[in-house]
């Protein structure tokens, strides 16, 4: 027994060895410039630096920028009646639960049992024993030394999956979050064109009641009467398709929140021109804390470990097992000293040929870590380009904006100047159809860009994974999410298994 005892140090103390390549963080194959604007980032070389995902940086309620109570009241709603979000959350405890049975395998599996026999043995055996009672009782234990860290490392890559899938729950979150502040703009813009629409439609009503006055006066031609009918129709057929497009906004709204369209419960206004202030430039902390960067470094870590559990297919394995019983015919005797029973069974397996399958079984386990790499490659030029182009679409839209108003009014001034031409007997109802027609297409074109405005705001706080105040960084997040979800705050970017 005392052997035993040695034997079981021994083998304990060696189960410390690893055979796996240490981890080298993804972030040092990729670089990211101090600054990310347009005249900095497109062009500087000397900019660059290492990319360290930091998802576990705080965010914020970034949609506050927009000072929308409407708004507030709806992302609220997504983010705690959202069924793909509820499912996502499920899929990061499935994946936590996953590791801890993992983690088990570390340690001894220790099992009590118990059982009754009654036996009758044939009389004419060789050997017969009549018939006889068996009692027993006692406890097994079972334990894979793991010498060489197979199980460790399955385990790591174990806890990493679950790491990023709860960046992809953070990043589901945000993606969520700006669709449906996407949404709402949209939305909010077509309630604008809806509201345009109505008014002209009334006006070009009016304006067939006075051509056809004019007809019948002969101040006017039929031709121009069947302008201003077309132009009627024309308004009220654009009316229409405003209409149904509003309420697809609607009903696509009302999904990412959770609700049916009848339980939106809010009124939403048209849109106004009240657009937060957005930054030139974003320093590159902000875009590190994008959870699909985390997500895809956590997909190189767990590659990265499942490396060192195919080279560990190499080595021996040693489990060990063990049993202590009391055994005894009579059930009033098996508690005394000479019912006990033990065994102590170590065994060993040592690969010698396998037809190449552990060599197979490393290579593909290689190959999977340089997929990994290249993905976090693609997701880091990916966050890249979609920071460049949301700055991008915030200047030019609104220099795209200030010129579009000018034309608006320029357009405003022509429908009234050949109005009055046409009331004076100057021109026909041609020229002034075309002018009230060129100024709706404007008129409805600064709305729709109005609505592009807003949503090129959303477009860039998405890309930089949340808001861009970060004066706040040491703060941790929250043992509470948005959603109202607990998560464990020992449950994180850094929470990968430390050594044994």
């Amino acid at each position: 027994m005392k052997n035993f005892v040695v034997l079981a140090a021994l083998l304990a103390a060696l189960s410390g060895c690893t055979v796996g390549p240490d981890y080298v963080e993804a972030s040092k194959a990729v670089k990211l410039p101090e600054t990310l604007g347009q005249e900095h980032f497109a062009r500087d070389k000397g900019l660059w630096k290492s990319a360290v995902p930091a998802d576990s940086l705080p965010k914020g309620d970034w949609w506050k920028i927009f000072d929308d109570k409407t708004l507030d009241a709806l992302l609220e709603r997504c983010c705690k009646n959202n069924p793909d979000l509820a499912a996502a959350f499920y899929r990061v405890e499935q994946a936590r639960e996953s590791a801890l049975m993992d983690k088990a395998d570390l340690y001894p599996n220790i099992e009590a049992h118990a059982s009754y026999a009654r036996t009758g043995t044939s009389k004419n055996a060789w050997m017969s024993m009549g018939t006889y009672n068996n009692w027993l009782a006692g406890f097994g234990l079972t334990w894979d030394l793991d010498l060489f860290g197979r199980i460790r490392s399955i385990l790591e890559a174990d806890i990493a999956d679950a790491q990023a899938m709860l960046c992809a729950y953070r990043s589901l979150m945000l993606d969520l979050e700006a669709n449906v502040a996407r949404a709402y703009f949209s939305v909010r813009a077509l309630k604008s064109e809806v509201a345009i629409l109505e008014r002209t439609l009334d006006v070009r009503r009016e304006d067939t009641k006075l051509v056809r006055a004019r007809v019948a006066m002969d101040y006017s031609t039929n031709i121009d009467l069947q302008r201003a009918i077309q132009q009627e129709h024309d308004a009220a057929a654009q009316l229409a398709s405003c209409k149904r497009s509003l309420l697809l906004g609607e009903n696509t709204l009302a999904l990412l929140i959770g609700s049916t369209p009848t339980e939106i419960g809010v009124k939403i206004e048209p849109l106004a021109d009240h657009f937060p202030k957005m930054p030139q430039c974003v320093p590159s902390q902000l875009l590190e804390r994008r959870p699909d960067i985390a997500e895809a470094e956590r997909g190189v870590y767990a590659a990265n470990a499942r490396i060192g559990a195919a080279q560990a297919a190499f080595f021996p394995t040693v489990s060990l097992t063990a049993n202590t019983d009391l055994n005894t015919a009579k059930f009033d005797k098996i508690l005394q000293a000479h019912s006990f029973a033990w065994g102590v069974s170590p065994q060993i397996y040592l690969p010698i040929f396998e037809a190449g399958r552990n060599i197979a079984q490393k290579r593909v386990a290689l190959a999977a870590h340089k997929e990994s790499l290249e993905q976090y490659r693609s997701v880091v030029l990916t966050a890249i380009k979609e920071v460049e182009d949301a700055l991008a679409s915030i200047r030019l839209l609104a220099d795209e904006f200030e010129e579009r108003v000018q034309v608006v009014a320029a357009s405003y001034d022509v429908q009234r100047m050949t109005r009055i031409q046409y009331d004076e007997g100057y021109t026909d109802y041609f020229s002034v159809s075309e002018a009230q027609r060129q100024h709706l297409t404007n008129e409805r074109a600064l709305i729709v860009l109005r609505g592009d405005r807003y949503k090129a705001c959303v477009d860039l706080i998405q890309s930089i994974g949340g808001g861009w105040n970060i004066k706040d960084v040491s703060q941790t997040e929250p043992a509470v999410d948005k959603s109202g979800r607990q998560i464990d705050p020992d449950y994180g970017q850094n929470d990968i298994l430390p050594t044994l």
